[in-house]
């Protein structure tokens, strides 16, 4: 069952990753569209910093921190399954 503690924790994450995945690629877009723009073509490099390098080290560092596999908020433990016993043909 969930409940608006639960809501508030998964806002809580998802308004975590827009922000970090989102300002990265932000970033990253406006540096190319200066060096697209002609500014100098020594904008690029800001670009590919910000995307991929900071964009990569963001989303690992929030793929770490993140508790998608915790267990529930209020203690009642979900229901475990054998693998092996759900892999196994019904005859």
């Amino acid at each position: 069952m969930k409940s608006t503690h639960d809501a508030d924790v998964a806002a809580k994450e998802l308004r975590r990753w827009f922000a970090w995945l989102g300002g990265s690629l932000l970033g990253a877009s406006i540096f190319t569209a200066l060096a697209l723009a002609g500014v100098t073509p020594w904008m690029i490099l800001p670009a590919i910093i910000v995307g991929p390098g900071i964009g990569g080290l963001a989303l690992i560092w929030l793929a770490i921190t993140s508790d998608t596999n915790g267990a529930p908020l209020h203690g009642v433990a979900e229901p475990r399954v054998d693998a092996f016993a759900a892999a196994e043909p019904t005859v």
